[in-house]
């Protein structure tokens, strides 16, 4: 029940009145249960002006209470909304009161008219309470994904009103819409790619709910480069750059005798495979290979130069019977 407005200054106070849109009880003819709706009827000064031509009401702004306390713990701007055709201006409470109410707890609200000069505020609003505590269901709770960069959804199922939050607990998961939320809705999520071979799961926490994304580790794909080197006669230490996926283990293999693997013949992930190239002592040229996490690395090496003194010449020839 409305209380009579004790308002004060240039403004006309306003009433208030805490009522039910649908459901719900009035436990006495002063309290709602569950309530739903605020209404209250626009000050007098809604439509006038200032000599300058001012609003004379610029807002309006709804304040809550709890019990007997004398000031308030939220308040709200509503804005300037236009009156209903009875003259009453009507908001959602549940829109608006964001302080998770105390099941059995009593509430008061007052609503203030704003101007230039000030405000004014009404008396008390009829007291209100509500019966229970939210309950709230996550569906699905758990996804299964690729080992690619990607999103999700969840659904929030609860009772009108009844406000929650949504975080992510791993920071390869990130809230895209629904970070936070009132009454049922939907909480949507993305994943970025996951470059390692391993497997990873990750949760989030949506309305008090775990909810868990495990995905799939990446498959493994190599490169080597350069993987065909030409290298001088007299040979020397050569490189090769491999890339992989974190997590992703090869080997190096010599198919040829004088071509030797001097770093480390076995690794996980990217790395340097470094080796030796013997010097080329054939007047010919020659090629061998390499093994590389299952590239083949050809290796063409030049032919040598002979520069060692033809031998002596035989003694004088003599034909003899």
């Amino acid at each position: 029940m409305a209380q009579t407005c004790q308002g004060s200054g240039r403004l006309t106070a306003v009433v208030l009145t805490i009522l039910l849109l649908s459901g719900g009880a009035v436990a006495t003819a002063q309290t709602t249960i569950d309530p739903r709706t605020a209404e209250f009827a626009a000050s007098a000064d809604h439509s006038r002006t200032t000599a300058a031509g001012e609003p004379l009401v610029q807002a309006y702004r709804i304040e809550f209470y709890l019990g007997g306390a004398t000031e308030p713990f939220q308040w709200a701007s509503l804005g300037k909304p236009a009156t209903d055709a009875d003259g009453l201006i009507r908001v959602d409470l549940s829109a608006i009161f964001l302080g998770w109410p105390l099941p059995g707890a009593e509430y008061t609200s007052t609503v203030a008219a704003v101007g230039p000069g000030g405000a004014t505020r009404s008396a008390r609003s009829n007291s209100f309470t509500f019966s229970g505590s939210c309950s709230y269901t996550v569906a699905p709770a758990s996804l299964n994904t690729g080992s690619m960069a990607g999103s999700g959804s969840t659904g929030v199922t609860t009772a009108e009103g009844c406000s929650w939050l949504s975080t992510s607990n791993a920071s390869w998961l990130a809230i895209t819409a629904g970070a936070n939320g009132r009454g049922s809705d939907t909480v949507a999520f993305s994943f970025s790619a996951n470059t390692d071979t391993s497997a990873r799961t990750g949760t989030l926490t949506v309305a008090g709910q775990t909810i868990t994304v495990a995905q799939a580790g990446a498959s493994c794909t190599f490169s080597v480069s350069p993987d065909t080197v030409t290298a001088p006669p007299a040979g020397g230490a050569q490189t090769s750059i491999l890339t992989t996926t974190g997590g992703c283990s090869w080997l190096a293999t010599s198919h040829a005798s004088w071509l030797t693997i001097t770093s480390a013949a076995a690794g996980v992930g990217s790395g340097s495979v470094v080796y030796n190239v013997a010097p080329n002592l054939a007047t010919v040229s020659r090629t061998g290979t390499l093994s590389i996490a299952g590239w083949t690395v050809s290796v063409h090496q030049a032919a040598g130069s002979n520069d060692d003194p033809p031998p002596p010449p035989p003694g004088n020839l003599r034909v003899i019977p």
